[in-house]
C-alpha cells in the first residue's frame, strides 16, 4: 500500500518539477517576474469544485454523491481532494442495503487542450459478508479499501469556468475486496469560482 502512495507522489512530484524547470528557462524579464510571483500566490480564481452524481432505482438501488475541490496550481497541472458517499440496496436475493464512504486525493495534468491525465488514490469504507462453515451464517464486518486509479479524460468547456469531464479510469490495486470492476467510466463536472 505504501508503494502505491509512493509512485503517486512520484508522478505528482515529476509534473510539478518538469513544469517549474521549464519556467526558469525563460529569460526572466521585469513582467515575467511579476507574472511569476502572482503564479505563485494562492487566488480564489484557481480554485474549482465539482464532482458527480450517480443515480439508479429499481430492483438494485445505488445513490453516488462525490464532490470535490481542485486547484490549478500551474496552466496545466492541477491537484485536490474529495469526498464520497454511496447508497446500495439490492433486492436481488434478499433485502441488503449498505453505506459506502469515503474520500480521495487526485492530480491532473493537461496534456493538450481537451485531453488529460488523471492519477488518483480513493479508499472507500463498505460492509463485507463472511460465511461462517461452521453456522452456515454471514458475519458482517466494515473494512477500509484502496484504489489507486490511473488513466485520462476528455475535457470540454460548457461555457465559461464550468467543464464537464469524461474519465476512463484503471485501477492498480485491484483486491478480492474492490467494489468496481476494471476500468471504470467516469462522467463528472468542473466549476471554477
Amino acid at each position: 500500500m505504501t508503494k502505491l502512495l509512493y509512485l503517486l507522489f512520484l508522478i505528482h512530484f515529476i509534473f510539478a518539477t518538469n513544469n517549474s524547470w521549464s519556467q526558469e528557462n525563460v529569460i526572466d524579464t521585469k513582467e515575467n517576474q511579476e507574472k511569476n510571483e502572482n503564479n505563485n500566490k494562492f487566488s480564489w480564481d484557481k480554485v474549482y469544485m465539482g464532482g458527480g452524481l450517480g443515480l439508479q432505482f429499481g430492483t438494485i438501488t445505488l445513490i453516488d454523491i462525490s464532490p470535490i475541490v481542485g486547484y490549478r496550481i500551474s496552466e496545466n497541472l492541477s491537484a485536490g481532494f474529495g469526498i464520497s458517499y454511496k447508497y446500495f440496496s439490492d433486492n436481488r436475493y434478499a433485502d441488503y442495503n449498505s453505506h459506502i464512504y469515503g474520500g480521495n486525493v487526485f492530480s491532473r495534468y493537461q496534456f493538450l487542450e481537451n485531453i488529460f491525465g488523471h492519477i488518483e488514490y480513493e479508499a472507500l469504507n463498505a460492509e463485507y459478508f463472511e460465511l461462517t462453515t461452521s453456522s452456515y451464517t454471514a458475519n458482517n464486518y466494515r473494512k477500509y479499501v484502496g484504489y489507486l486509479w490511473i488513466g485520462g479524460g476528455y475535457t470540454q468547456r460548457m461555457g465559461g469556468n464550468s467543464f464537464i469531464n469524461f474519465m476512463l479510469l484503471y485501477n492498480l490495486n485491484e483486491s478480492l475486496y474492490s467494489l468496481y470492476p476494471n476500468p471504470i467510466y467516469r462522467v463528472g463536472f468542473n466549476f471554477g469560482l
